[in-house]
């Protein structure tokens, strides 16, 4: 008598209640057997051969016996050891099939594992990748909307501050800044250049070319090579859209992935009510690292000595730290490091000044002679301020 192994099953026939019913399956090494239970009509009896195996049902978690002699019969269990069955295995036509099924659920199971990967990993990816991501998304934004929200901004950093804007004033910072902007590579956007009459030793960028230099920065400086370093490195946070992509990092992950998927309505209505933020932003260590890297060449390329932006920032720590020195309070020093000018928004490192010098070698090389035009507009600024009154606060030089 042939051994059998017996599955719980069902089977679908129109002589079955609602066209189902449960059973049994038996199988030997000539054929399957499904028994509902309640006499030989409640039976069938498939040879082996020329059987039909496959995965059927949610997530293919059912194997599907059928046989085309019995057209009007449908196994299925939920037992998949069946496919397991050294029975089964025996007929070589089987063995194509079962490695199929096998193949078909390992697969289910594999997409169930990669969505739910997703769902927990998406968004922790979206945040260890968020500079990649945010550099991606940033070009979608249209030109014209980076321009608009750095207007905007600019506007309202206006009507607080002193800007030097005289005709005369205009032709000394365009006589010293055109060399270094006419070197810009990316021609997407028209540079705005103004001082202001701030004692800090700082100078920030909006998306769409406005940047700002404090009187402070321009007088505390020995040359105009310092300032253009400053500058340079300004310009690389417009450049590669630092401003923008803070905006876009700060969006949430569920409108970032919709821009990445070309969906921008979300982000742009986001990036349009941002200019109070731009005000205030500060930058990453790696964006802070990448304007260091892009100013460096920008000065290259401009053919302006690039050991100004390295001397210019160990004066700026050197500054801050005599400042510190003279506060001997815990809490008011704590303020005073939250509020100290460049340092607070970009944040010259002795590690950052390090990586500078490793970058530059030797700096050596035939630059331009920018004397001249650094102290005409470093005179005009003195005055500017002195007109303003804000000359009293300035850092001694």
């Amino acid at each position: 008598m042939e051994q059998a192994q017996t599955y719980e099953a069902h089977a679908f026939h129109e002589q079955f209640n609602k066209g189902r019913s449960s059973g049994s399956l038996k199988i030997t090494a000539t054929a399957i057997e499904f028994d509902a239970g309640d006499g030989p009509q409640g039976r069938v009896r498939f040879p082996i051969n020329r059987i039909q195996v496959k995965m059927g049902g949610a997530s293919n978690r059912l194997v599907f016996i059928t046989h085309p002699d019995y057209p009007d019969w449908n196994l299925y269990t939920s037992d998949r050891s069946v496919l397991k069955n050294p029975d089964l295995h025996l007929d070589p036509s089987l063995q194509g099939q079962l490695r199929s099924a096998r193949n078909v659920r390992r697969f289910s199971w594999a997409v169930l594992f990669l969505v739910a990967f997703l769902i927990v990993a998406a968004p922790v990816s979206v945040f260890v990748f968020m500079d990649s991501i945010t550099a991606v998304v940033a070009r979608q934004v249209p030109v014209e909307w980076e321009e608009k929200i750095g207007k905007t901004a600019f506007g309202q950093y206006q009507v607080e501050s002193n800007l030097l804007d005289s005709e005369e004033g205009e032709k000394a910072i365009a006589a010293l800044t055109d060399p270094l902007i006419n070197a810009v590579q990316d021609d997407r956007f028209t540079y705005k250049i103004y001082v202001s009459d701030s004692p800090d030793l700082n100078a920030f960028a909006l998306p769409g070319g406005y940047i700002v230099i404090n009187a402070g920065l321009i007088l505390a400086a020995d040359n105009g090579e310092e300032v253009l370093g400053v500058m340079a490195h300004e310009i690389s946070h417009v450049t590669e859209q630092h401003g923008v992509r803070n905006i876009i990092a700060a969006t949430g992950t569920y409108t970032l992935i919709q821009a990445m998927f070309g969906d921008v309505s979300g982000l742009l209505a986001t990036v349009v009510n941002a200019a109070p933020f731009l005000l205030n932003q500060s930058y990453s260590r790696d964006f802070e690292a990448d304007a260091d890297e892009k100013g460096l060449q920008l000065l290259q390329r401009a053919e302006i000595n690039p050991t100004g932006m390295i001397s210019f920032f160990e004066k700026i720590i050197e500054e801050e730290k005599k400042r510190m020195e003279q506060i001997e309070d815990d809490d008011t020093r704590e303020l005073l490091e939250q509020s100290m000018g460049f340092l607070s928004s970009h944040p010259a490192t002795e590690e950052r000044i390090a990586s500078l010098r490793k970058q530059l070698g030797t700096g050596e090389g035939d630059y331009r002679h920018l004397d001249t035009e650094f102290l005409k507009l470093q005179e005009l600024v003195r005055n500017f301020v002195a007109d303003t009154g804000s000359d009293e606060e300035l850092p001694e030089n």
